[in-house]
C-alpha cells in the first residue's frame, strides 16, 4: 500500500481510529459523537450522520486508490473484529461477542444478497468442474484430499459419509436397512445364522460360488 494515496499522516490516522474506538465503546457516534436512538441500538453512526453518508455521490476511483482503500477496509474491519464489533457496520450483539464477524441484522442482509445473487445453473457448472479436475488429478472427487485406493473416485470418508447420508435418505422413506433385526444382509428376508451375516440360503449359495473361483483357479 503507497503512503502517497493518503493525505492525512498515518499518526493523525491512528489517532483518529482511536479516537472512533473510544466513541463506539461509549456508545456515541464515532464521527460526530452523538447519542441517539440508532447509537443506542449498537450503530456505529447516528441518524444524522449514516443519512449524510449515503448521501455522498461516489467518485471514480483510481487503480492505486481502490488497493489503498481496501487495505484500509481490512485494518478496519480487523480492529472492529478485535473489539468484538460487526465489521460492517460496527454494531455488538451476542453474536459479535461470541467471534463472528458480522452482527445479526448484516448477516441476514449477506444471507439475502447471496441468496437474490445465486445462478443454480452457473453453480453447478463450477461443481461438475472442479469434479472432473479432480478426478483428472488422481484425488478424491468430493473433498479433493489424496485417495488411499486409485480405482476409486472418493476417498474413505467421502465414501462412509456418502454410504450414511443414503441410508438415511432410505430410511426416512420408509426403507428398512439390511441386518436390522437379526436379517439377512444380503435378501434381508430370512433370519440370518447365528454368529453370522448371511441367512442359509444365501450362505450356500456364497459357498458355492467360492467354491466354484477356486475349482476355476486351481484348473489354470
Amino acid at each position: 500500500m503507497s503512503e502517497r494515496a493518503y493525505k492525512t499522516p498515518l499518526h493523525v490516522r491512528q489517532k483518529n481510529k482511536r479516537h472512533y474506538m473510544k466513541m463506539l465503546k461509549e456508545g456515541k457516534c464515532g464521527r460526530c459523537g452523538k447519542i441517539d436512538d440508532r447509537t443506542r441500538q449498537g450503530r456505529s453512526m447516528c441518524a444524522a450522520c449514516n443519512e449524510k453518508s449515503h448521501a455522498q455521490p461516489k467518485k471514480p476511483l483510481t487503480e492505486e486508490r481502490r488497493e489503498a482503500d481496501n487495505a484500509t477496509k481490512r485494518e478496519w474491519a480487523k480492529m472492529r473484529r478485535d473489539a468484538g464489533l460487526c465489521v460492517d457496520c460496527g454494531a455488538k450483539d451476542a453474536r459479535t461477542i461470541n467471534g463472528k464477524c458480522w452482527c445479526l441484522q448484516c448477516s441476514r442482509k449477506r444471507s439475502a444478497r447471496a441468496r437474490a445473487n445465486r445462478n443454480p445453473e452457473h453453480e453447478s457448472e463450477l461443481r461438475l468442474a472442479r469434479k472432473e479436475k479432480r478426478i483428472a488429478a488422481g484425488m478424491c472427487s468430493v473433498c479433493g484430499k489424496p485417495k488411499e485406493e486409485p480405482d476409486k473416485k472418493m476417498c474413505i470418508d467421502c465414501r462412509v459419509k456418502a454410504k450414511y447420508r443414503k441410508e438415511k435418505h432410505k430410511i426416512n422413506s420408509g426403507w428398512m436397512p439390511r441386518g436390522v433385526n437379526g436379517k439377512c444382509w444380503q435378501c434381508n428376508k430370512e433370519m440370518a445364522i447365528e454368529g453370522k451375516r448371511l441367512c442359509q440360503s444365501c450362505y450356500d449359495t456364497k459357498v458355492e460360488k467360492l467354491m466354484e473361483v477356486v475349482a476355476k483357479r486351481k484348473s489354470q
